[in-house]
């Protein structure tokens, strides 16, 4: 039997969270000096026995470039567990240059070497049971002066000066009374250097190189912004309470004015600063994004005017006897994105109070245990009061076992998936209790700001921390248990969201896995079971061209089949390793000098509890391409945006540039390739072009852009309607509109040729049309009316096959999408409540087709007489029982698109039937109708087919073959980024 432990007191939670800060920053903060051997051990935390078993004996080999052993070379080994680098040991070497280090802990480790006259060296391995030999070479070391002075061009003393190159951590260094610093034991770099000072802009140099000349930094003093508080007559307004944040001071940070209604906040970086003022009652509009420059004192006034507080009632469900949800915490923001949110908690009715806030617009938010937050609540512009109904939330309970049977104890639970409205969920105990924590500490309102010399100082709440495993399993804030296996293997994970979900499980002893998709229901439970796999180990080796180590290089390693993503860097030995592997994996690789674009992708399988060993050749650079652009005369071109993708699934380039004055933009590594290119420039009509084989110069000429207009109509083109959405499709991009109160609309800048217009209004039925764009001396065309047919609404229930309710089901008129992405759905899709109640708007008068579909049960569909203007009500419709999700790709992304299938010419092709609005599909030009040739080079012939090659790796692009839906249009090609979608 357990004994549960007390609940952790606030302090001791504090605690944790200022350890698992020095954890996760602990890498970043790791300095090259000569400090004692337990300074350096002092500097990170040790290893605790629980993460990992120590059975590893590694005997480190140290040579120099020669291969000649360096007796008396220092070895420090770190243990990385679950994105945290731990210190696990150290040991010198002897007179054969080895040194040998016990009883390590298996997994991935970080050797760094040391030796004097030279530079540092370090390895990435994976260790497990038994001797491992790792091989060490130590380069002769070069060096870096600095030197730095202050705006007069005098020495400036005591700046930090932090050194960054391929080896993952800094040199660091301070300047003497000259202003001078030396960092040695440095390789060949480049290098990036970086002065800092109290008071003083940061300064980065970039790819500096050791050598006999110093780098020399200037230093320039931070600003400051003058603040005069005055009342609405004008008059200042003494001891009025001034806030602040922005790009140098965050979280909000306030201050008090003088006896004259002047705040002065100094030693401010560079950057948009947002202001408001507030004394009692009165409150000043929030001055958003004053600009500030170095050196400079920027004036601001803010004047006080009326404000107001706002009664917000929490209950838990929105009848109107619904009970109150005290302790519930609440959230306030003018304008519904505030840099200054008010914070509160309800009373035992239910009931808080907040403010002074302008008059205006501004959202309500609301989160209590048990209950799925809600945020973005309206408050409108004169409002004192509003009602916030919470819904509460369901369990995820499951089970972790290996793949032998046994229960996985001290598993982390991550829980991933979309609720019922179509908004991400991502939720973990940790984050959860942070979030607690952290308001918590915004309760009181901006803490207040503390001179220190020059320099604002924020006391106060930890900055948000990146979720990279950094956080122990303590108890959640809100007093449920934390989400991570128990001995038994066993979990319980509440509050989640209704909707669909699946469980993320790390182990750092295995490799992550997820569970199956499951619906989560309010109030409701589903349970799941995991298996972890041990996987395997990788480690690899990044050359160039001519097989030299490339340090720095950017590794990425994703699944094929799940969520499973890691990044690391590599060493200056050019090596990298993960430990905990799945069975086949995508590598991509980036350059030191461009890490976001990937120069080499490569797909491995790994064995399962065995080492894989690879080699990453970077190729040679391409050469660039120069693209020159003119206009109709000749003359160059500037700011002509200018984007590059390459069309070969192998190769993933994908470039945006703009020209320079005289209209040239260079395209590095791009010639040779098959390329798309896109250019734009406002007024211009857009260039649209594939090039099979990119040669080193391209020209083109922007002519005039033409201008579309059009109307919006409605029976039969007797009504004009006002506040249609007009979407046009063309080969750059979707353009929107608009239409006005006469019912016209326009879209500047098309170039000639084929354009599909699709309008659509709440009241009416949407409908599209095809016309063409042609030149005209005037650059202006008629594209004519797109005529709205009237439409009613349609209401009613989806149940399954017990006549129970379903949530979250998806209905619209005709088809339902069966991929979105996340976010919001698109027009004409509605999704049922927890009484499965559906409502549709604008569907066409007459007999109309309503679908229903949910993964879990299946699709069903009834036809319905539609009348305009009115509402058919009490439509049922019983879903199968038996839905599809277990038999869709696999991946951890997908392309949001609808297809189908139709028959032409006694063959069946695939269709484009919908796309998503705001997807990556809609970004790069994929239009409802095209007919889908091939996916990455290869043909399709199957919806399954082409759903299985457009699904995997998020970190991998999909090259589209498609063939616009009409005779004689020429097939084109479409590199479409794999997005995170909801099915």
């Amino acid at each position: 039997m357990s004994a549960r432990l007390p609940h952790p007191s606030w302090p001791s939670r504090l605690v944790a969270l200022l350890a698992a800060l020095v954890c996760f920053v602990y890498t970043a903060g790791l300095f090259d000096t000569r400090l004692s051997a337990l300074d350096l051990v002092m500097q990170a935390p040790a290893l605790p026995a629980m993460l990992s078993t120590r059975d590893a004996d590694v005997r480190v080999a140290i040579v120099d470039e020669h291969d000649r052993p360096l007796p008396g070379a220092f070895v420090r080994l770190f243990s990385i567990q679950g994105g945290t680098t731990y210190f696990a040991g150290e040991a010198r070497a002897g007179d054969d240059g080895v040194a040998s280090l016990e009883s390590m802990p298996r997994g991935e480790a970080w050797f760094l070497a040391y030796a004097e006259g030279r530079a540092r060296g370090s390895v990435r391995v994976v260790l497990g049971p038994g001797e491992r030999v790792v091989r060490l070479v130590l380069q002769p070391a070069a060096a870096i002066d600095v030197v730095v002075v202050d705006e007069a061009e005098k020495p400036f003393p005591s700046a930090k000066i932090t050194v960054t190159g391929g080896d993952p951590l800094p040199f660091v260094a301070m300047t003497g009374a000259e202003g001078r610093a030396r960092i040695d034991r440095l390789g060949q770099g480049p290098f990036s250097v970086r002065v800092t000072a109290r008071g003083y802009d940061d300064v980065v140099r970039t790819g500096v190189l050791p050598g006999p000349v110093p780098v020399r930094i200037k230093l320039e003093r931070l600003g400051a912004i003058e603040v005069s508080v005055v009342e609405s007559d004008g008059k200042p307004a003494p001891y009025a309470r001034v806030l602040c944040a922005g790009a140098g001071l965050w979280p909000a940070r306030s201050t008090i004015a003088d006896a004259n209604g002047v705040a002065r906040i100094v030693g401010l970086r560079r950057g948009g600063y947002d202001l408001k003022a507030e004394l009692g009652e009165r409150v000043s509009a929030t001055e958003l994004g004053v600009d500030l420059e170095r050196a400079v004192t920027k004036p601001v006034k803010l004047v006080l005017g009326a404000g107001r507080r706002i009664t917000v009632k929490v209950t838990d469900g929105e009848s109107e006897d619904a009970p109150p949800v005290k302790e519930a915490s609440v959230v306030l923001a003018e304008e519904g994105l505030s840099p200054f949110p008010i914070h509160g908690r309800t009373d035992a009715k239910g009931v808080v109070v907040l403010g002074p806030i302008a008059l205006g617009y501004a959202t309500v938010s609301a989160r209590a245990p048990g209950f799925v937050p809600r945020s973005a609540v309206p408050v409108e512009d004169d409002a004192t009061e509003v009602r916030v109904s919470l819904l509460r939330g369901g369990a995820l309970v499951g089970e972790v076992v290996d793949d032998r049977g046994f229960p996985v104890g001290g598993a982390t639970i991550e829980v991933v998936g979309v609720d019922i409205e179509g908004m991400p969920i991502d939720e973990t105990s940790a984050m959860a209790e942070f979030r607690d924590d952290h308001f918590d500490l915004a309760l009181p309102g901006p803490l207040p700001l503390l001179p220190i010399g020059e320099l604002g100082v924020m006391p106060g709440p930890i900055p948000d921390l990146p979720r990279a495993g950094s956080f122990a399993a303590t108890s959640l804030g809100g007093g449920g248990d934390p989400w991570v296996t128990r001995a038994d293997g066993e979990f319980r994970a509440e509050p989640i969201p209704p909707g669909r979900v699946h469980a993320i499980v790390r182990h750092p002893d295995y490799v992550e896995a997820e569970s199956e998709t499951v619906t989560i229901t309010s109030g409701g439970e589903a349970r799941v079971k995991v298996v972890l796999r041990q996987g395997g180990s990788l480690e690899g080796r990044v050359v160039d061209a001519d097989h030299r180590p490339v340090g720095g290089a950017r590794v990425e390693i994703a699944a094929a089949v799940g969520t499973f993503e890691r990044v690391t860097y590599t060493d200056d030995s050019g090596s990298f390793a993960f430990a905990a592997v799945p069975d086949e994996v995508l590598i991509s690789v980036a350059r030191p000098e461009t890490p976001s674009d990937v120069a080499a992708r490569l797909i491995v399988e790994i064995p399962d509890r065995e080492r894989k060993e690879v080699e990453i050749v970077l190729p040679r650079q391409r050469d660039a391409v120069v693209v020159h652009v003119t206009d109709d005369r000749g003359y160059a071109l500037d700011r002509v945006e200018v984007r590059a993708v390459s069309l070969d699934p192998a190769v993933p380039l994908r470039r945006t540039f703009f020209t320079d004055d005289d209209g040239d933009v260079e395209i590095p590594d791009a010639a040779g390739l098959p390329l798309r290119f896109v250019l734009m420039r406002p007024s211009k009509a857009p260039i649209v072009e594939e090039v099979e084989i990119a040669p080193s110069k391209l020209t083109y000429e922007l002519a005039e852009g033409i201008t579309a207009r059009g109307e919006v109509t409605g029976r039969d083109g007797r009504e004009r309607i006002e506040g249609a959405e007009v979407v046009v499709y063309t080969d750059a991009g979707v353009r929107r509109a608009r239409s006005d109160a006469e019912g016209a609309f326009e879209v500047k800048d098309l170039a000639p040729g084929r354009v599909r217009i699709v309008a659509s209004h709440p009241d009416w039925a949407q409908n599209e049309k095809i016309a063409t764009v042609a030149a005209a001396p005037s650059r202006e065309v008629e594209v004519g009316a797109v005529d709205l047919a009237e439409a009613g609404e349609v209401e009613g229930t989806v149940v399954d096959p017990n006549d129970e309710p379903v949530a979250g089901a998806r209905v619209a008129a005709g088809m339902v999408p069966t991929y979105l992405p996340l976010g919001p759905l698109p027009r004409g899709v509605a999704t049922t409540d927890r009484e499965g109640h559906f409502k549709l708007v604008g569907v066409p008068e007459g007999d109309a087709t309503i679908e229903a579909y949910s993964s879990d049960l299946g699709r069903a569909s009834t036809t319905v007489k539609v009348r305009a203007g009115r509402s058919t009500s009490r439509v049922d419709i019983t879903l199968p029982g038996e839905g599809s999700a277990k038999g869709e790709a696999k991946g951890a992304g997908s392309i949001a698109l609808t297809l189908g299938e139709r028959t032409e010419r006694g063959s069946k092709v695939i269709v484009v039937v919908m796309v998503p609005p705001n997807g990556e599909a809609e970004v790069a030009g994929v239009e409802p109708g095209d007919r889908l040739l091939k996916v990455n080079d290869h043909e399709v012939r199957t919806i399954e087919d082409a759903r299985r090659r457009i699904s995997g790796p998020l970190a991998e692009d999909v090259v589209l073959t498609l063939a616009p839906d009409g005779a004689g249009e020429k097939p084109r090609r479409l590199r479409v980024r794999r997005e995170r979608v909801r099915r």
